[in-house]
C-alpha cells in the first residue's frame, strides 16, 4: 500500500508561493470558502501524475495553469512566479512496502509547466519523459484518468452517460480490453494472412514460369552430372578391378611365400637330423677316443703332433738354412764389391789431392807476378807522369770486380754442372749394375722360367691384396663412421619429427576440436574444403598473432558454394551436434581495404597486412580477407599507439590486440602453437620425413656395403698369409730378384739422367748469357783503358794497356784456379762421405755375416738333430698304428661319414641361404604389392559410396570412361549452377506451396482464435457485471434508506451489442430511469456506482471534488460515513464544504485566499 504523504506547489493556479501541504493516511477533508483555491488542490494531484488534458485541470491550455496574478490580474509582489515563469508541482508518495520499483522509502514525482506550454517531468528530481513517469505509476497501479478521482461535474456525468458508455466502463474494469486487444491483433494478423496469401499466389505463378525456363539448362546439367556420375563409377570399377588383381598377386605372392616358408622348415628339420646324425657318430668317435685314450691313444696322438711339429720344423729349418746360404753368398759378393769401391775412392782423393797442391802453388806465383805487376804499372805511371786519371782507375776496378764476380758465377755454374756430370755418371754405373741383374735373371735355367713367372705372378698379386686388404680396412673405417654418423642423425630426424608431428597434431585437433567441425571433415563432402586454420600456412614468428587476429573465425568452415553449407547445416541439425559457421565462396563478401590501411601496413614497426602474411591458394583469399580484414601486424603495443589507436585494427607479435573501437585486449599469452598452421611445421615436417627416409636407405646400403667389405677383409687377410707364404718358398728357391721391380727402378734411373741432360741444356744457356755479359764488361773496361792510353804516346800507351791486359789474365788464371780447388774439395768431400757410408755398410755386412753364419749352424746342428727324431719318432708310429689299426680305421670311417654329412648340411643351409634369398625377393614384392593396393584403397575411398558396376571388363571401363569423357566435353560449357537455381526456385516454389497451406491454416485458426476470444470475453464481461451490479446494490442500499437500485443490461444475449442501463426504484414497486430522477438521487446513484466500481478494483488513494454538493445533510451524512468506512482500508482526499462530510474527517485542511493567493492550514481532529 501507498499514500501521498506531501504535495508540494509553487506557482500553480492560486498557489504563487512554495506551498506544502503534509497528507495522512484515512479521510482527509479539504474545506475552505468558494474560489479560495480548494479545488486547486486536486488539480494540483491531477496535474503531477499526467492527466494528459489541460480542460481536466480547468484551464484552456497548459500555460494557464501558471500563476498569473489572481483576479485582479496583477502579480502578488511576494509571488516567487514573477522572478520564474513557470509552475512546479510535487508530490511525495510512501514506498516503506516498495510498491515502486525504486530504491528509497519515499518516491517523488515532479512536474514543471513552463510559459510555452512544455512539461518536463521529473522521479526523485531526475528528468524523465511523461510516459515513463506514467510507466513509474503504473508499477503501483496508479492511473492518472482512473475512476479513483472524481472531479466537480464528473457525477453529473456519471447520470448523464449513455448505456453504452456505461458497458465500456464495465469491459475497462473487467479486463477484457486484452481480450479486444487480442481481437484486433487477430484481425491485423487476419489482413497480413490474406495480404501474404495474395502475394504467395503471386510468386507462385512467377515461379511456375522460372522453372519452365529452367529445365532446359538443368536438364543438360543434369546431364552432365550424370556424365560425371558414370565417370566417377567406371573410375571407381577400374580402381576396383586394379585392386582385386593387386590382391589376388598378393595372395598368390603370400602362397609363394608360405611355401617357401614350408621349403626352409623342411630343410631344417633335415640340417636338425642330419646334426643329430653328426652329433651321434661324434659320440661314437668319442668312445674310441675314450678308448683309445685308455688304451694309449693319448700317446698315439701326441706321438703324431709330435712327428708333425718335427716335420713342419724340419721344413722351416730346411728353408731357414738355404736363406741363410743364399744370404751369406750375397753378403760375400757385396763385401768384394764394397772394398773395390773403398780403394776407388781412395785413389781418386790421391788424385785430387795432388792436383789440388799443384793449384796452390799455381796460385801463389800469380799472386806474386801480380804484386809484381801492380808495382810495375804504378813506376810506369810514375815515370810518364800518368797521374790524373784517378776517377778512371776506380771505375775500371769496379769493372774489374764485377768482371770478377762474373767469372765466379760462371765457373759456380760450371762447378755444378760438373757435379751433375758426376752424379750422371754414377747413375749411368747403377743403370749398369741393374742392366747386369737383369741379364742374370733372364739367363736363369729354364726349368726355373715357370717358378719365376710364378713367383712374379705373386708379388704382382701380394701387392695388390695388399692395396685392397689396406682400402678395405680403411673403408670399413669409413663406413662404421658413416653408420655412427648417420645413425645419430636418424634419431635427431626421428626427434625432430616427433617433435614437429606432436605441435601438428595439435594444431589439427585445435582446428577439428569442436564435435561438429570434426564430423562435417569426416563426412567427406565434395565443396568442404576445411576450416580457415587448415587452410593458410604463416611463419612462426606470426603465429601468436594471427591466432588473435582470427580469434573464433579460425574455426569457420570454408565451403565452395552456400547449398554446401545449407547441407552441412540441415546434417547438425539432423545429428543435434551444434553450431558451426561457415564461409561459402559463392556468397562471400570481399572485404575492401582501404588507401589508409594499405599506407599504415607500409609505417615503421608494422610488419604489413595480416592476409598478406599468409600462405594460401588464391581461390581462398575471400575468406582471408573476410577473416582478417584490414588487420595490422605490429612489432608491439607501442608501435600500434606511435599509429594510432583507433585508425585501424592492429595486433602485436605477442597477441596484443587494439580494434578500431579503442577496445585494447592484451597481457600474458602461453604460445599454444595451435591457429594456423604454420608454415616452418609443415615444411619441416615435409623435409624431416624426407631426411628420415634418406637416412634410412642410406644406413642400409652403408650396411650392406660394409657386410661386402668385411667379407672382403677375411678374404684379402686369408689370401695374403697364402701368398705371403708361397712368396717366401719361391724366394728360397730361386732367389729373391723382382725383374720388375728391378726394372722399375732402371726406369727411375734413366728418368734423372734424363732430367741432368736436359738441365745440362739449361746451364748451356746459362753460360752462353753471362759470358756475353762479360765480353760486354771486358770491353767497358777497355775502353776505360784507352782512355788513359790516349792521353801519351802510342808506344806508351800499348805498354801500360799490355800491362792491364796481363793484370786481368792473372785475374781470371787465379779464379779459375779457386774456382776449381773448390769443385776438388767437394768431390773430395764427397768421395770420403761415400767411403765412410761403404765402410759403415761393412761393419754392417760382417755383423750380418757372423749373423747368418752362427744361425746355419745353429740350424745345421738342429736339422740333423731333428731328422734323428723324426725317424725314432716315425717308427714308433709306424708300431703303434699296426697295434691299433682297427679302431683307427673305424674312427675314420666315422670321420668321413661325418664329413659327407657336414657337405650335406652345409648345401642344405646353402638351399636355406637360397630360398630365403627368393622369399626375401617375394617379402619385397609383396610389400611392393601392399603399397600399391594400400594406395588404391586410399584412392577408393573418394568412391566408397558410389555403387560399382559388375561383370565388366578393365578395356571396356577404360573405352567407356574415354568416350563420357569426350562426350563431356562436346557438351562445352554448361551451366551448372542451373541445378542449384532450379532446386533453389524448386524448393522455394514447394515452400511457397507449403507456406500457401499455412497461410490458410493460419488464416482458419485467426477466425478460430476470433470466435474464442468472443466467447470467454463474454463470459468475463458477465462474471464482472454480476459482482458490479452486487456492490452497487449494496452500497445504493447504504446510502439511500428508501429506495434501491439495479443495472440492467439492454441485450442480454449479446451484451456487447447494446449497453447498460440504471434502473432506481425510491416509492412503489416501480423502477424509475435515471433521468426522471431528482439531482439528490442522481448523485447517489452515481457515488453507489463510482463506489462499486472502487469496490471492484480498490486504489490506494482517493480524490473527491464536491461530489457532495447537491446532497443533502442526512444523505451527506450517509456519505461521510461510507467514505470514514472505506477510509480504513485507503487514502481519501474530499473537497467540501458541507459540515456533515468535514464531521466524519480525520483530518481538515482549511484554504483562504489573500490578496489573490492560496494558503493551507492543517487540523488533526
Amino acid at each position: 500500500m501507498t499514500v501521498i504523504t506531501k504535495l508540494e506547489a509553487r506557482g500553480f493556479k492560486s498557489f504563487a508561493k512554495k506551498t506544502e501541504i503534509d497528507l495522512l493516511p484515512g479521510f482527509n477533508c479539504v474545506l475552505g470558502p468558494n474560489g479560495n483555491g480548494k479545488s486547486n488542490i486536486v488539480d494540483a494531484i491531477c496535474f503531477v501524475l499526467g492527466k494528459s488534458s489541460a480542460r481536466g485541470l480547468r484551464a484552456e491550455k497548459s500555460a494557464n495553469l501558471i500563476y498569473n496574478g489572481g483576479k485582479n490580474g496583477k502579480p502578488s509582489p511576494e509571488a516567487e512566479v514573477s522572478i520564474s515563469p513557470e509552475a512546479e508541482v510535487s508530490i511525495t508518495f510512501d514506498n516503506s512496502k516498495k510498491v515502486f520499483p525504486i530504491e528509497g522509502k519515499e518516491v517523488k514525482v515532479t512536474r514543471i509547466v513552463k510559459q510555452t506550454g512544455n512539461s518536463i517531468y521529473k522521479v526523485n528530481d531526475k528528468v524523465m519523459t511523461r510516459q515513463q513517469v506514467v510507466d513509474v505509476l503504473d508499477t503501483a497501479r496508479i492511473d492518472p484518468d482512473g475512476h479513483n478521482i472524481v472531479l466537480q461535474g464528473d457525477i453529473v456525468h456519471f447520470m448523464d452517460m449513455k448505456p453504452i458508455e456505461r458497458r465500456e466502463i464495465i469491459e475497462e474494469i473487467s479486463g477484457i480490453s486484452i481480450f479486444e486487444e487480442k481481437k484486433g491483433k487477430a484481425m491485423n494478423d487476419l489482413n497480413k494472412v490474406q495480404e501474404r496469401l495474395n502475394e504467395a499466389e503471386i510468386i507462385l505463378t512467377e515461379r511456375e514460369k522460372t522453372l519452365k525456363d529452367l529445365k532446359k539448362d538443368r536438364d543438360q546439367a543434369l546431364e552432365y552430372k550424370e556424365l560425371e556420375k558414370n565417370i566417377e563409377r567406371n573410375k571407381a570399377t577400374k580402381i576396383n578391378l586394379i585392386l582385386k588383381q593387386k590382391e589376388e598377386e598378393l595372395e598368390k605372392q603370400e602362397n609363394r611365400f608360405k611355401e617357401y616358408e614350408k621349403d626352409i622348415q623342411k630343410l631344417q628339420e633335415e640340417i636338425g637330423s642330419l646334426k643329430e646324425e653328426i652329433q651321434n657318430k661324434k659320440k661314437e668317435i668319442e668312445i674310441i677316443n675314450t678308448e683309445l685314450t685308455e688304451k694309449g691313444d693319448k700317446r698315439q696322438r701326441e706321438l703324431g703332433k709330435e712327428i708333425d711339429d718335427l716335420k713342419t720344423t724340419v721344413i722351416k729349418g730346411s728353408s731357414r738354412k738355404d736363406v741363410c746360404d743364399n744370404e751369406l753368398k750375397k753378403l760375400k759378393d757385396r763385401k768384394i764389391s764394397l772394398e773395390e769401391s773403398i780403394k776407388e775412392y781412395e785413389k781418386k782423393v790421391v788424385d785430387l789431392k795432388a792436383k789440388q797442391s799443384k793449384l796452390n802453388r799455381d796460385n801463389e806465383g800469380i799472386k806474386i807476378n801480380e804484386e809484381n805487376l801492380v808495382k810495375k804499372i804504378e813506376f810506369f805511371k810514375k815515370k810518364h807522369g800518368i797521374t790524373n786519371h784517378e776517377e778512371i782507375s776506380k771505375l775500371i776496378e769496379q769493372l774489374d770486380d764485377k768482371i770478377e764476380n762474373k767469372q765466379k758465377e760462371l765457373l759456380g755454374i760450371e762447378e755444378n754442372k760438373q757435379n751433375e756430370l758426376r752424379k750422371k755418371d754414377r747413375l749411368e754405373y747403377e743403370i749398369k749394375n741393374l742392366d747386369e741383374r737383369i741379364t742374370k735373371i733372364k739367363g736363369l735355367k729354364k726349368e726355373d722360367e715357370e717358378k719365376l713367372l710364378k713367383l712374379k705372378n705373386n708379388r704382382e698379386e701380394f701387392k695388390q691384396v695388399i692395396k685392397k686388404l689396406s682400402d678395405a680396412l680403411n673403408s670399413s673405417s669409413v663406413y662404421a663412421s658413416q653408420l655412427s654418423t648417420s645413425r645419430k642423425n636418424l634419431m635427431d630426424s626421428q626427434e625432430e619429427y616427433a617433435r614437429l608431428r606432436t605441435k601438428n597434431i595439435g594444431i589439427k585437433e585445435f582446428s577439428s576440436g569442436d564435435v561438429a567441425i570434426k564430423r562435417i571433415i569426416e563426412q567427406n563432402v565434395p565443396g568442404v574444403y576445411g576450416t580457415v586454420s587448415d587452410l593458410g600456412q604463416v611463419p612462426g614468428k606470426y603465429s601468436m598473432a594471427m591466432e588473435v587476429a582470427a580469434g573464433q573465425r579460425l574455426k569457420s568452415i570454408v565451403v565452395s558454394t552456400d547449398a554446401v553449407a545449407a547441407k552441412c547445416i540441415q546434417f547438425l541439425k539432423e545429428k543435434k551436434l551444434g553450431v558451426v559457421t561457415f564461409l561459402p565462396l559463392n556468397k562471400l563478401q570481399e572485404r575492401n581495404i582501404s588507401e589508409e590501411e594499405k599506407k599504415l601496413a607500409k609505417a615503421e614497426g608494422v610488419q604489413g597486412l595480416a592476409m598478406d602474411l599468409v600462405k594460401h591458394e588464391s581461390k581462398f583469399s575471400t575468406v582471408f580477407k573476410y577473416v582478417l580484414g584490414g588487420t595490422l601486424v605490429v612489432d608491439d603495443i607501442n608501435v600500434a599507439r606511435k599509429i594510432g589507436i583507433g585508425r585501424a585494427r592492429m595486433v602485436s607479435l605477442t597477441g596484443d590486440l587494439i580494434e578500431v573501437s579503442g577496445a585494447m585486449i592484451g597481457g600474458f599469452r602461453r604460445e599454444s602453437g595451435l591457429g594456423f598452421q604454420q608454415k616452418e611445421v609443415s615444411e619441416g615436417l615435409e623435409k624431416t620425413e624426407n631426411e628420415i627416409e634418406k637416412l634410412t636407405e642410406m644406413i642400409n646400403h652403408i650396411e650392406k656395403k660394409k657386410m661386402d667389405n668385411d667379407e672382403e677383409i677375411v678374404y684379402f687377410r686369408e689370401r695374403k698369409a697364402v701368398l705371403e707364404a708361397e712368396i717366401k718358398v719361391a724366394e728360397v728357391a730361386i732367389g729373391t730378384e723382382d725383374f720388375k721391380e728391378i726394372e722399375t727402378k732402371r726406369k727411375e734411373l734413366l728418368l734423372q739422367v734424363k732430367e741432368i741432360d736436359t738441365k745440362s741444356k739449361g746451364v748451356i744457356d746459362e753460360v752462353v748469357k753471362i759470358e756475353k755479359e762479360l765480353d760486354k764488361l771486358k770491353q767497358q773496361r777497355q775502353e776505360q783503358i784507352g782512355t788513359i792510353t790516349r792521353s801519351g804516346s802510342s808506344e806508351m800507351s800499348k805498354e801500360l794497356e799490355a800491362f792491364e791486359l796481363q793484370r786481368q789474365s792473372y785475374r781470371e788464371t787465379k779464379i779459375k784456379n779457386e774456382s776449381e780447388n773448390n769443385s776438388i774439395n767437394n768431390q773430395i768431400d764427397l768421395y770420403n762421405s761415400e767411403k765412410e757410408k761403404v765402410l759403415s755398410i761393412l761393419k754392417s755386412l760382417d755383423k750380418e755375416n757372423e749373423s747368418f753364419s752362427k744361425e746355419l749352424k745353429d740350424l745345421s746342428e738342429d736339422l740333423k738333430a731333428n731328422n734323428d727324431i723324426l725317424k725314432i719318432k716315425e717308427k714308433t708310429q709306424k708300431e703303434f698304428y699296426a697295434e691299433y689299426k682297427e679302431m683307427f680305421n673305424k674312427r675314420t670311417k666315422f670321420e668321413e661319414f661325418i664329413q659327407k654329412k657336414d657337405l650335406v648340411l652345409i648345401r642344405n643351409e646353402e638351399r636355406i641361404r637360397g630360398i630365403e634369398n627368393s622369399r626375401n625377393d617375394v617379402s619385397i614384392k609383396k610389400a611392393i604389392l601392399g603399397g600399391e593396393a594400400e594406395g588404391l584403397r586410399k584412392e577408393f575411398e573418394m568412391y566408397k559410396d558410389i555403387q560399382l558396376r559388375r561383370g565388366i571388363e578393365l578395356d571396356e571401363l577404360n573405352a567407356e570412361i574415354k568416350n563420357f569423357e569426350n562426350h563431356l566435353r562436346n557438351l562445352g560449357n554448361v551451366n551448372l549452377r542451373a541445378l542449384e537455381i532450379y532446386e533453389k526456385v524448386d524448393e522455394e516454389y514447394k515452400n511457397l506451396i507449403d507456406k500457401f497451406d499455412r497461410l490458410k491454416l493460419e488464416k482458419d485458426d485467426v477466425l478460430k482464435m476470433m470466435f474464442e476470444i468472443e466467447s470467454k470475453k463474454q463470459e468475463t464481461f458477465m462474471k464482472t457485471f454480476k459482482l458490479l451490479e452486487r456492490n452497487f446494490k449494496e452500497i445504493f442500499s447504504s446510502l439511500s434508506t428508501k429506495g434501491e437500485a439495479e443495472l440492467v443490461l439492454e441485450n442480454p444475449e449479446n451484451v456487447f451489442e447494446g449497453g447498460v442501463d440504471i434502473r432506481v426504484k425510491i416509492v412503489g414497486s416501480k423502477y424509475l430511469d435515471i433521468k426522471s430522477l431528482s439531482g439528490g438521487e442522481k448523485t447517489l446513484t452515481a457515488l453507489s456506482f463510482i463506489f462499486a466500481i472502487q469496490e471492484f478494483e480498490p486504489s490506494w488513494f482517493y480524490l473527491m471534488d464536491e461530489v457532495d454538493a447537491a446532497l443533502d445533510k442526512k444523505n451527506s451524512e450517509l456519505l461521510s460515513k461510507l467514505i470514514a468506512k472505506y477510509s480504513n482500508g485507503a487514502q481519501y482526499i474530499v473537497i467540501s464544504h458541507n459540515d456533515a462530510i468535514i464531521s466524519e474527517a480525520s483530518t481538515i485542511y482549511g484554504v483562504t485566499m489573500q490578496e489573490g493567493i492560496s494558503k493551507v492550514v492543517s487540523l488533526k481532529v
